[in-house]
């Protein structure tokens, strides 16, 4: 029997985690939360990088490898992710030269208002090998394109037209979708959980569920299809799923 499939998204409150198998969406204000309350009997598929490049080992290559099959517009969701010698950065300023020094390019901002979360979940990762098994990194874009047949989304996620598209291709994959959805939306405040992070959790969840059935058949997907390890052993891969 196949552990639950728990997709996890960073939201404002912290984080949302979603479980068809439990029809439930809950926040927590830590990552830590979220191993201890489904960690015994859960497969986790988060939307955030696992494995950082350093000076020991740079070659993270999934965020290039991933953004390839995704249209123009939708490319720039996959940002470059910062080397672990920059969260000890105290500014974006230094974050960004030592990302410099040793990657040889630039830190986004958008990188840089994430990197407390993804320190979190690095923490969590190193610090408990029984996690490091259980958590695989996705991209919520790449799963929503391959959920929808391989064919690309054609509204953003935050527009009114986008989450009634997610909504949908969700829905259809699995008819709990709508009802889990609306409960989450009327549970919690937008300034705590915004309905695109639902659907990213959402998302996550069914394609950990693809993904427990490809592993059955003996197949996993990543980008790269052989990954690098980072310094801490922690392997550098976006993973999916194909649909059988």
């Amino acid at each position: 029997m196949s552990n639950h499939a728990v997709g996890v998204d960073g939201c404002k409150f912290g984080w949302v985690a979603a479980s068809y198998a439990e029809e439930t969406i809950k926040c927590f204000s830590n990552i830590t939360e979220v191993w201890s309350y489904f960690g015994k009997y859960a497969d986790f598929l988060i939307d955030m990088p696992l494995g950082l490049p350093s000076a020991k080992n740079p070659h993270r290559t999934c965020e290039q490898e991933a953004r390839a099959i995704l249209p123009k517009e939708r490319k720039s969701s996959l940002f470059p992710v910062p080397c672990r010698e920059a969260f000890a950065a105290e500014s974006y300023s230094e974050a960004n030269e030592i990302n410099k020094n040793i990657l040889g390019k630039g830190l986004s901002k958008q990188s840089w208002f994430i990197m407390p979360k993804m320190k979190e979940v690095d923490d969590l990762l190193t610090g408990n090998h029984a996690a490091r098994v259980r958590f695989k990194e996705a991209h919520p874009e790449v799963s929503f394109q391959l959920l929808n047949q391989g064919k690309p989304l054609r509204a953003g996620k935050k527009t009114t037209a986008g989450i009634a598209e997610r909504l949908a291709i969700l829905q259809q994959w699995d008819s709990r979708t709508e009802n889990l959805y609306q409960s989450a939306i009327q549970l919690f405040t937008k300034k705590a959980l915004a309905p695109d992070d639902i659907l990213d959790a959402l998302c996550l969840s069914a394609m950990q569920s693809v993904i427990q059935q490809n592993e059955k058949s003996g197949q996993l997907h990543t980008f790269p299809e052989k990954p690098f390890k980072d310094a801490c052993g922690i392997k550098m891969a976006i993973h999916y799923g194909v649909l059988m």
